[in-house]
């Protein structure tokens, strides 16, 4: 046994602290897992959903403009007050429409370190706690 400021250090506070580290390791590691595989999953649904877009943007159909010398030619050219053409406006208006940025969600690194600080201060209290209890039921 080892005597570090005042404490003797035993094999089973050794097995003890070790315990503790690898435990935290392995939370610690899942999170990362479960955070990364989160991301996976919402970029490959993003790209799915970004596919589908480009597929019905390129499946649109459009509407001829009539250019035969009858009646209807003369509505075919008519423009709205904007000067543009309106089969044209409206094309514009459906494909600015879909281009939606997606909410950033997950798991916040920072916030990942501080409750594995958390966690570790509470295993450390509760690790001095036992001690002291057993230190003064020696006495």
């Amino acid at each position: 046994m080892a005597v570090l400021g005042g404490w003797r250090l035993t094999r089973a506070g050794v097995l003890f602290i070790v315990g503790i580290l690898v435990l935290g390791g392995l939370v610690t590691g899942g999170i990362f897992l479960v955070k990364n595989h989160g991301e996976a999953v919402r970029h490959d649904q993003a790209v799915k959903v970004a596919e589908q877009n480009l597929k019905d943007q390129s499946q649109t159909a459009t509407q001829p403009t009539n250019t035969s010398g009858s009646s209807d030619s003369t509505n075919a050219g008519t423009t709205n007050t904007a000067g543009t053409d309106t089969s044209t406006s409206s094309t514009t208006a459906a494909g600015n429409s879909s281009t939606t940025e997606l909410p950033v969600t997950g798991i916040d690194d920072l916030q990942v370190l501080g409750r594995a600080a958390i966690l570790a201060v509470l295993a450390l209290s509760a690790a001095y706690y036992v001690t002291s209890r057993r230190a003064s039921q020696r006495r």
